[in-house]
């Protein structure tokens, strides 16, 4: 019996010292596979006469400014070499620039921006609730957050806009503004922006497990514009980016993300102004004004064009949430103002109200008149 359980023992001891090292030997097989993804497939600084010729137009060489792709690597490691597809960042801007009609300055802010910015890269595979949306959710029905919606029909590469950040009235840790984009595939979707609670506004991604760059402080405040861009870099990849509006090399935000389905020409934006609450309660007296989507433009192989009534679900635009969102003005569908409420008046039911206001009157501190213009 001792020598059984000597024998079991040993074999304890063995398995405990073996298994951490092989779960090392995963985790470094695991890295050198994202490494090696990083760069064979997305460290790509070719470029196609088409963007040459861009390029050239607006007095950029990048002969001295991209580092060769066998010298690229991932981001985290002290390095800022380049990592994404360059070529299909160029067109990208290109086509925002015929868009927009960029100044060749600008132009050149960005080109500066997009090679001088670290890159992270998040994989799909450290993110297994991709397709699970949570906080906020793009849909009509408001669950955890209220607020206002455009989304695009199918058929897109590529969306961007300004972006104005709402002046805040934050009195719940629980209350979150949002300004972002769904991007969905023919497989799943993530939310792409920005968010505001009582301190800084940061980057919003969702879902992702704990990503570098989610909550990162921007460095802007309330009534600040910044510029959105979100494009498809290659198959399965977006490439995400916040910049500073007013000076595009500048780049808040830089992100190339890993998602299953994703392809030129087939992808779904929804753009989204939102107050959100965890606990669906509304009723904290938070608010936020003026919060602003302006020049929203869809790209594909066909061209460009502002959100407009033809290229947007008529389902799927416009408020949700009720008389708590204000709609200031908007130009259907490329560019919204809005402001939302969390109205502390919304905890009484009509009749409740009614019946408080029946009590004022017979204490004689309300006209009978002011009573029943309203509330009979």
């Amino acid at each position: 019996m001792k020598k059984y359980l000597s024998l079991a023992f040993a074999f304890m001891l063995v398995l405990g010292m073996s298994f951490p090292a092989l779960m090392a030997d995963a985790y470094f097989e695991e890295d050198s596979k994202k490494e090696n993804i990083i760069k064979t497939e997305l460290s790509d600084t070719s470029l196609s006469d088409e963007a040459i010729s861009f390029l050239a137009e607006n007095n950029i060489s990048l002969d001295s400014k991209v580092t060769p792709n066998s010298e690229v690597m991932s981001e985290g490691n002290g390095n800022t070499e380049y990592i994404g597809v360059l070529n299909e960042e160029i067109l990208a801007l290109k086509n925002a620039a015929q868009a927009y009609g960029f100044t060749q300055q600008q132009i050149q802010a960005y080109v500066e921006g997009i090679l001088n910015t670290p890159t992270t890269v998040i994989f799909e595979e450290d993110n297994p609730d991709l397709s699970i949306m949570s906080n906020p959710t793009s849909t009509r029905v408001p669950d955890d957050g209220i607020g206002y919606e455009v989304q695009s029909l199918t058929g897109y590469s590529q969306a961007t806009s300004y972006v104005t950040l709402p002046t805040r009235s934050i009195n719940n840790l629980n209350d979150i503004a949002y300004l972002f984009y769904t991007a969905y595939s023919s497989s799943t979707c993530m939310d792409f922006g920005v968010r505001g609670g009582m301190y800084s506004w940061v980057t919003s991604f969702n879902p992702v497990k704990n990503p570098k760059e989610d909550g990162v402080a921007i460095g802007k405040n309330d009534g600040d514009r910044v510029y959105i861009n979100i494009s498809v870099a290659s198959d399965g990849w977006l490439s995400c980016k916040i910049m500073d509006a007013n000076n595009f090399s500048n780049v808040l935000c830089s992100v190339l993300y890993q998602m299953t389905g994703v392809k030129k020409d087939s992808m779904v934006f929804n753009k989204q102004i939102s107050l959100c609450n965890n606990y669906a309660t509304y009723t904290s007296g938070s608010s936020i004004s003026h919060a602003k989507f302006n020049q929203s433009y869809l790209y594909n192989s066909k061209g460009y064009s502002l959100m407009n009534s033809s290229n947007t679900n008529s389902k799927r635009r416009g408020a949700f949430g009720g008389s708590r969102v204000t709609v200031n003005s908007y130009t259907q569908w490329d560019s919204e103002d809005v402001s939302i409420y969390f109205n502390l008046l919304l905890l009484f039911s009509r009749r409740l109200w009614a019946s408080c206001l029946a009590i004022v009157y017979h204490l004689g501190m309300a006209p009978r008149s002011w009573f029943s213009a309203r509330y009979t």
